[in-house]
Protein backbone atom coordinates (compact mmCIF):
# COMPACT_ATOMS: atom_id res chain seq x y z
CA UNK A 1 0.00 0.00 0.00
CA UNK A 2 2.93 2.59 0.92
CA UNK A 3 4.59 1.55 -2.26
CA UNK A 4 1.24 2.90 -4.26
CA UNK A 5 0.23 6.07 -2.15
CA UNK A 6 4.35 7.07 -3.40
CA UNK A 7 2.93 6.44 -6.92
CA UNK A 8 -0.16 8.20 -5.94
CA UNK A 9 1.93 11.29 -5.12
CA UNK A 10 4.21 11.22 -7.95
CA UNK A 11 1.11 11.27 -10.37
CA UNK A 12 -0.12 14.18 -8.29
CA UNK A 13 3.25 16.53 -8.51
CA UNK A 14 4.55 15.21 -12.51
CA UNK A 15 1.53 14.81 -13.82
CA UNK A 16 -1.71 16.51 -12.91
CA UNK A 17 1.25 19.17 -11.58
CA UNK A 18 -0.54 19.92 -7.63
CA UNK A 19 1.26 22.56 -5.94
CA UNK A 20 3.68 21.09 -3.53
CA UNK A 21 1.26 22.17 -0.22
CA UNK A 22 -1.35 19.87 -1.92
CA UNK A 23 0.81 17.12 -2.11
CA UNK A 24 1.69 17.27 1.56
CA UNK A 25 -1.62 17.29 2.14
CA UNK A 26 -2.74 14.25 0.59
CA UNK A 27 0.76 12.15 1.68
CA UNK A 28 -0.45 13.71 5.65
CA UNK A 29 -4.04 12.03 5.23
CA UNK A 30 -3.04 9.07 3.56
CA UNK A 31 -0.17 7.71 5.71
CA UNK A 32 -2.65 8.50 8.43
CA UNK A 33 -5.02 5.99 7.03
CA UNK A 34 -2.83 3.57 5.99
CA UNK A 35 -0.62 3.89 9.73
CA UNK A 36 -4.34 3.51 11.94
CA UNK A 37 -5.19 0.67 10.01
CA UNK A 38 -1.57 -1.10 9.39
CA UNK A 39 -2.22 -1.46 5.70
CA UNK A 40 0.87 0.19 5.01
CA UNK A 41 3.17 -3.53 4.13
CA UNK A 42 -0.03 -4.89 2.41
CA UNK A 43 -1.61 -5.32 -0.95
CA UNK A 44 -4.74 -2.90 -2.47
CA UNK A 45 -7.71 -5.26 -2.52
CA UNK A 46 -11.85 -4.84 -2.18
CA UNK A 47 -11.45 -7.09 1.02
CA UNK A 48 -9.12 -5.58 2.69
CA UNK A 49 -10.39 -1.47 1.89
CA UNK A 50 -13.66 -1.92 3.28
CA UNK A 51 -16.53 0.59 3.78
CA UNK A 52 -15.79 -0.95 7.46
CA UNK A 53 -12.15 0.58 7.56
CA UNK A 54 -13.21 3.88 6.19
CA UNK A 55 -15.44 4.52 9.02
CA UNK A 56 -13.19 3.43 11.72
CA UNK A 57 -10.39 5.52 10.19
CA UNK A 58 -12.98 8.48 10.51
CA UNK A 59 -14.17 7.87 13.36
CA UNK A 60 -11.04 7.89 14.96
CA UNK A 61 -10.26 11.35 13.66
CA UNK A 62 -13.85 12.87 15.12
CA UNK A 63 -12.45 11.29 18.18
CA UNK A 64 -9.22 12.85 18.29
CA UNK A 65 -11.13 16.28 18.19
CA UNK A 66 -10.45 16.95 14.29
CA UNK A 67 -12.54 19.47 12.71
CA UNK A 68 -15.42 17.81 10.04
CA UNK A 69 -13.68 20.64 7.37
CA UNK A 70 -10.37 17.99 8.23
CA UNK A 71 -12.12 14.84 8.13
CA UNK A 72 -14.01 15.76 5.00
CA UNK A 73 -10.39 16.63 3.01
CA UNK A 74 -9.33 13.32 4.49
CA UNK A 75 -11.80 11.32 3.19
CA UNK A 76 -11.50 13.17 -0.32
CA UNK A 77 -7.95 12.28 -0.30
CA UNK A 78 -9.14 8.89 -0.12
CA UNK A 79 -11.14 8.75 -2.31
CA UNK A 80 -8.81 10.65 -4.92
CA UNK A 81 -6.06 7.42 -3.75
CA UNK A 82 -8.91 4.59 -4.69
CA UNK A 83 -10.02 5.92 -7.86
CA UNK A 84 -5.89 6.28 -8.92
CA UNK A 85 -5.67 2.31 -8.01
CA UNK A 86 -8.41 1.79 -10.28
CA UNK A 87 -7.31 3.35 -12.84
CA UNK A 88 -4.47 1.64 -12.46
CA UNK A 89 -5.49 -1.76 -12.44
CA UNK A 90 -4.62 -2.20 -8.62
CA UNK A 91 -8.30 -2.50 -7.73
CA UNK A 92 -10.92 -4.22 -10.15
CA UNK A 93 -13.73 -1.96 -9.12
CA UNK A 94 -13.88 2.00 -8.24
CA UNK A 95 -14.30 1.68 -4.17
CA UNK A 96 -14.16 5.07 -3.76
CA UNK A 97 -18.49 5.16 -3.39
CA UNK A 98 -17.20 2.96 -0.28
CA UNK A 99 -15.68 6.55 1.83
CA UNK A 100 -18.54 8.01 3.72
CA UNK A 101 -19.71 11.84 2.97
CA UNK A 102 -18.47 14.29 5.64
CA UNK A 103 -21.04 17.47 5.54
CA UNK A 104 -19.62 20.60 7.15
CA UNK A 105 -20.89 24.02 7.64
CA UNK A 106 -19.15 26.36 5.05
CA UNK A 107 -17.20 29.45 6.61
CA UNK A 108 -17.16 32.76 5.11
CA UNK A 109 -13.72 34.22 3.78
CA UNK A 110 -12.03 36.41 6.28
CA UNK A 111 -10.73 39.75 4.81
CA UNK A 112 -9.56 43.15 5.94
CA UNK A 113 -12.07 45.99 5.78
CA UNK A 114 -10.69 49.08 2.95
CA UNK A 115 -9.58 51.22 6.03
CA UNK A 116 -7.31 48.40 7.38
CA UNK A 117 -5.88 48.21 4.15
CA UNK A 118 -5.31 51.48 3.38
CA UNK A 119 -3.47 51.53 7.21
CA UNK A 120 -1.43 48.93 6.45
CA UNK A 121 -0.70 50.04 3.11
CA UNK A 122 0.44 53.78 4.41
CA UNK A 123 2.46 52.22 7.73
CA UNK A 124 4.96 49.96 5.07
CA UNK A 125 8.05 52.45 4.44
CA UNK A 126 10.21 52.43 0.89
CA UNK A 127 13.37 53.27 1.67
CA UNK A 128 16.12 50.68 1.15
CA UNK A 129 15.63 47.19 -0.73
CA UNK A 130 14.27 45.48 1.70
CA UNK A 131 11.60 47.75 2.52
CA UNK A 132 10.76 47.87 -0.67
CA UNK A 133 10.60 43.91 -1.34
CA UNK A 134 8.03 44.07 2.29
CA UNK A 135 5.71 46.56 0.46
CA UNK A 136 5.57 44.97 -2.47
CA UNK A 137 4.67 41.57 -0.78
CA UNK A 138 1.65 43.49 0.27
CA UNK A 139 0.74 45.36 -2.87
CA UNK A 140 1.10 42.55 -5.05
CA UNK A 141 -1.51 39.88 -3.68
CA UNK A 142 -3.85 42.73 -2.70
CA UNK A 143 -3.87 44.58 -6.19
CA UNK A 144 -3.74 40.86 -8.03
CA UNK A 145 -6.00 38.64 -5.91
CA UNK A 146 -2.24 36.43 -6.41
CA UNK A 147 -2.26 33.23 -4.25
CA UNK A 148 0.52 32.39 -1.91
CA UNK A 149 2.95 29.80 -4.26
CA UNK A 150 1.80 32.47 -7.25
CA UNK A 151 3.71 35.41 -5.52
CA UNK A 152 6.10 32.69 -4.30
CA UNK A 153 6.94 31.49 -7.45
CA UNK A 154 7.12 35.04 -9.53
CA UNK A 155 10.16 35.71 -11.92
CA UNK A 156 11.11 39.83 -13.19
CA UNK A 157 10.59 37.88 -16.78
CA UNK A 158 6.54 37.43 -15.53
CA UNK A 159 6.05 41.90 -14.94
CA UNK A 160 5.18 43.59 -18.58
CA UNK A 161 5.29 47.04 -17.60
CA UNK A 162 4.79 47.69 -20.60
CA UNK A 163 0.88 45.93 -21.00
CA UNK A 164 0.41 46.59 -17.30
CA UNK A 165 -0.33 42.86 -16.79
CA UNK A 166 1.52 39.93 -14.69
CA UNK A 167 2.13 36.54 -15.42
CA UNK A 168 0.68 34.43 -12.49
CA UNK A 169 1.01 30.20 -12.40
CA UNK A 170 -2.05 29.14 -10.63
CA UNK A 171 -2.71 25.69 -9.55
CA UNK A 172 -1.68 23.08 -11.72
CA UNK A 173 0.52 25.46 -13.34
CA UNK A 174 -2.45 26.92 -14.93
CA UNK A 175 -1.47 30.34 -16.50
CA UNK A 176 -2.92 33.72 -16.26
CA UNK A 177 -2.55 37.10 -16.77
CA UNK A 178 -3.25 39.45 -14.25
CA UNK A 179 -3.83 43.19 -14.83
CA UNK A 180 -1.19 45.95 -12.81
CA UNK A 181 -2.37 49.00 -11.05
CA UNK A 182 -0.16 51.70 -10.88
CA UNK A 183 0.36 51.88 -7.03
CA UNK A 184 2.07 48.30 -8.26
CA UNK A 185 4.01 49.10 -11.09
CA UNK A 186 5.64 52.03 -9.33
CA UNK A 187 6.23 49.49 -6.21
CA UNK A 188 7.73 46.90 -8.08
CA UNK A 189 9.73 49.68 -10.65
CA UNK A 190 11.34 51.09 -7.22
CA UNK A 191 12.20 47.84 -6.37
CA UNK A 192 14.04 46.47 -9.58
CA UNK A 193 15.69 49.86 -9.17
CA UNK A 194 17.26 49.56 -5.49
CA UNK A 195 18.14 45.78 -6.43
CA UNK A 196 21.46 44.76 -8.23
CA UNK A 197 21.78 44.10 -12.05
CA UNK A 198 22.74 40.36 -11.70
CA UNK A 199 18.87 39.82 -9.40
CA UNK A 200 16.63 41.50 -11.94
CA UNK A 201 16.95 39.56 -14.78
CA UNK A 202 13.98 37.36 -17.05
CA UNK A 203 14.55 34.58 -14.65
CA UNK A 204 14.99 35.73 -11.34
CA UNK A 205 13.15 35.68 -8.37
CA UNK A 206 11.43 38.52 -7.74
CA UNK A 207 10.85 37.78 -3.58
CA UNK A 208 14.42 37.27 -1.91
CA UNK A 209 15.75 36.74 1.32
CA UNK A 210 19.46 38.74 1.86
CA UNK A 211 21.23 35.30 0.72
CA UNK A 212 19.64 36.29 -2.69
CA UNK A 213 17.17 32.77 -2.93
CA UNK A 214 13.81 32.95 -3.33
CA UNK A 215 11.74 33.63 0.01
CA UNK A 216 9.76 30.68 1.30
CA UNK A 217 5.88 30.63 1.66
CA UNK A 218 6.29 30.39 5.90
CA UNK A 219 9.14 33.65 5.30
CA UNK A 220 6.65 35.57 3.23
CA UNK A 221 3.56 34.67 5.62
CA UNK A 222 6.16 36.25 8.60
CA UNK A 223 6.94 39.22 7.00
CA UNK A 224 3.23 39.29 6.27
CA UNK A 225 2.53 39.33 9.60
CA UNK A 226 5.46 41.89 10.82
CA UNK A 227 4.42 44.64 8.32
CA UNK A 228 0.54 44.30 10.07
CA UNK A 229 1.27 44.34 13.00
CA UNK A 230 3.54 47.50 12.84
CA UNK A 231 0.30 49.07 11.48
CA UNK A 232 -1.55 48.21 14.19
CA UNK A 233 -3.74 44.80 12.92
CA UNK A 234 -3.81 41.71 14.78
CA UNK A 235 -3.59 38.33 12.89
CA UNK A 236 -3.36 38.41 9.56
CA UNK A 237 -2.90 35.41 6.52
CA UNK A 238 -1.37 35.88 3.07
CA UNK A 239 -4.53 34.32 2.03
CA UNK A 240 -6.51 37.20 3.52
CA UNK A 241 -5.26 39.61 0.88
CA UNK A 242 -6.39 37.60 -1.49
CA UNK A 243 -9.67 37.63 0.14
CA UNK A 244 -9.80 40.76 0.40
CA UNK A 245 -9.13 41.61 -3.35
CA UNK A 246 -12.12 39.79 -3.91
CA UNK A 247 -14.63 41.14 -1.57
CA UNK A 248 -13.24 44.89 -2.04
CA UNK A 249 -14.01 43.97 -5.87
CA UNK A 250 -17.38 42.80 -5.48
CA UNK A 251 -18.45 45.45 -3.23
CA UNK A 252 -17.60 48.30 -5.91
CA UNK A 253 -19.66 46.62 -8.52
CA UNK A 254 -17.35 43.80 -9.88
CA UNK A 255 -19.13 40.83 -12.45
CA UNK A 256 -18.83 37.83 -10.95
CA UNK A 257 -17.64 36.22 -14.21
CA UNK A 258 -14.64 38.54 -14.38
CA UNK A 259 -13.93 38.17 -11.02
CA UNK A 260 -13.94 34.21 -11.49
CA UNK A 261 -11.13 35.31 -14.17
CA UNK A 262 -9.01 37.29 -12.15
CA UNK A 263 -8.78 34.90 -9.08
CA UNK A 264 -8.36 31.55 -11.68
CA UNK A 265 -11.04 29.82 -10.48
CA UNK A 266 -12.42 27.04 -12.68
CA UNK A 267 -15.67 27.02 -11.62
CA UNK A 268 -17.77 30.05 -10.72
CA UNK A 269 -19.57 28.27 -7.56
CA UNK A 270 -15.90 28.97 -6.03
CA UNK A 271 -16.14 33.00 -6.64
CA UNK A 272 -19.41 32.99 -5.43
CA UNK A 273 -17.85 32.20 -1.61
CA UNK A 274 -17.10 36.08 -1.97
CA UNK A 275 -20.78 37.24 -2.40
CA UNK A 276 -21.25 37.70 1.56
CA UNK A 277 -22.18 41.21 0.55
CA UNK A 278 -22.87 43.70 3.77
CA UNK A 279 -26.48 44.39 4.74
CA UNK A 280 -25.63 47.77 3.56
CA UNK A 281 -24.29 46.74 0.26
CA UNK A 282 -27.72 44.82 -0.47
CA UNK A 283 -29.79 48.20 0.20
CA UNK A 284 -28.01 49.90 -2.26
CA UNK A 285 -28.31 47.26 -5.09
CA UNK A 286 -32.20 47.13 -4.50
CA UNK A 287 -32.35 50.66 -4.21
CA UNK A 288 -30.55 51.48 -7.41
CA UNK A 289 -32.37 48.12 -9.15
CA UNK A 290 -35.80 47.84 -8.11
CA UNK A 291 -38.01 49.89 -10.72
CA UNK A 292 -40.62 50.70 -7.83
Amino acid sequence: MSSWVARFLDDLTETRRYSPHTVTAYRHDLQSFIDSQRMGSKTPSERLLTARCFQHHLAGQAAQGLSNRSIARSAASIRSFLQFLHRRGALKNDLSERVPSIKFSPTLPQFLSERQMQRWLESLPGGDRWELRDRCLVVLPYATGARLAEVVGLNWGDVDVSSGTIRLFGKRQRERMAPTGRFLVESLNALRAQSPIAAIGAAQPIFVNRKGTRLTARSVARILQRTFAQSGGGHVTPHRLRHSFATHMLEHGADLMALKELLGHENVATTQIYTHVTPGRLADVYHNSFPG
